[in-house]
């Protein structure tokens, strides 16, 4: 699909605030609410939308993420292998790679040994299917716009969707817990919709939402976007660090949140320091962004890349089953 500057302009202004109406985005694109919601439509219909997620901080709630690598051993079993990872209660994020990798997903777990008892449990399910095991200790992860889209430049002062850097004991009540499940993948519904799923007056919802903003818990929503749909390219970066400190580790934040094209920036433990994922328009462009980081930052000691197929197969930062 071809994107014309309307479009683009739709897409950056849902980004965190994917709740808006359909009059605020009009009023902040300079369109009319008709305009937008055909727009809206169309994306939806033509695959560039997904769907609209919570953003979810869940290390508010004493989870922590741990990524996991891996390739086919073997063709036979992989639709049940992809079916089980879909499903399971744990997984948060499911993508399709091509390069060292062929498959990556994350699960969430309160420890490492619920992790081990977790992880043990899907190498069971996958033997002789996934191969070639890695894993890497999700630290903290910072989100940020497709500022690509439209300026080709980013606010480096903007507040970013994050979760990590430290671990809460928030516990929800069944209220809460039923709210963000209602929003976890349809995160534009409206209050009185959610109201109705949840069998709550629309004020409470109303209410509670706000009050999950104001934990940390609930940072806002943001559409499930599949930039190969109007051409782009995505790719993972893995990047090892020589000497990390402080001071290394802010100038690589800084300049993810500075790159227009850095989506993701996740700090890890594992066989390496950092993930970054970009979106670009081609493999030239790419070849001038890991040219540009190398230049940046000489004592990065190695780089690997993937090309991410779908970056969405599954995301959803609240994956849980009520206990």
């Amino acid at each position: 699909m071809e994107l014309d500057a309307l479009d683009r302009k739709i897409l950056l202004a849902l980004e965190g605030k994917a709740r808006a109406g359909v009059k605020q985005i009009a009023r902040a694109v300079r369109s009319s609410p008709e305009v937008v919601r055909y727009r809206l439509a169309r994306l939806e219909k033509e695959g560039v939308i997904k769907h609209y997620m919570a953003l979810v901080n869940f290390s508010e709630l004493g989870y922590i993420g741990y990524g996991v690598f891996c390739c086919f051993e073997s063709e036979e079993g992989r639709k049940e292998a992809l079916e089980y990872l879909m499903a399971h209660p744990r997984v948060y994020w499911l993508s399709d790679f091509g390069g060292r990798f062929d498959l990556a997903f994350a699960v969430m777990a309160r420890d490492d040994f619920e992790f081990y008892s977790i992880f043990t449990k899907i190498k069971e399910k996958a033997r002789n299917v996934l191969t070639g095991w890695e894993v890497a200790i999700r630290m903290e992860l910072a989100q940020f716009p497709r500022d690509y889209l439209v300026k080709g430049e980013r606010k480096t002062n903007a507040r970013t969707p994050y979760f990590g850097r430290k671990l809460g004991k928030q516990v929800l009540d069944g209220a809460d817990f039923a709210i963000l499940k209602a929003i976890s993948q349809d995160a534009r519904a409206e209050t009185v919709a959610i109201a109705k799923k949840t069998g709550m007056p629309a004020s409470t919802v109303a209410f509670r939402l706000k009050r999950l903003g104001e934990k940390g818990i609930l940072q806002g929503a943001s559409p499930q976007v599949s930039c190969q749909k109007y051409g782009c390219q995505c790719y993972q970066l893995f990047l090892q660090a020589d000497g990390l400190d402080e001071e290394k580790r802010r100038k690589i934040y800084g300049y993810a949140q500075a790159n227009p094209n850095a989506i993701f920036l996740i700090e890890t433990l594992g066989s390496w320091n950092f993930e970054m994922i970009v979106e670009v328009r081609d493999q030239k462009e790419f070849q001038r962004q890991m040219a540009t980081l190398r230049q940046a930052f000489p004592w990065i000691g190695k780089v690997e890349s993937a090309i991410i197929f779908d970056h969405n197969v599954k995301y959803d930062l609240f994956p849980l089953e009520r206990q």
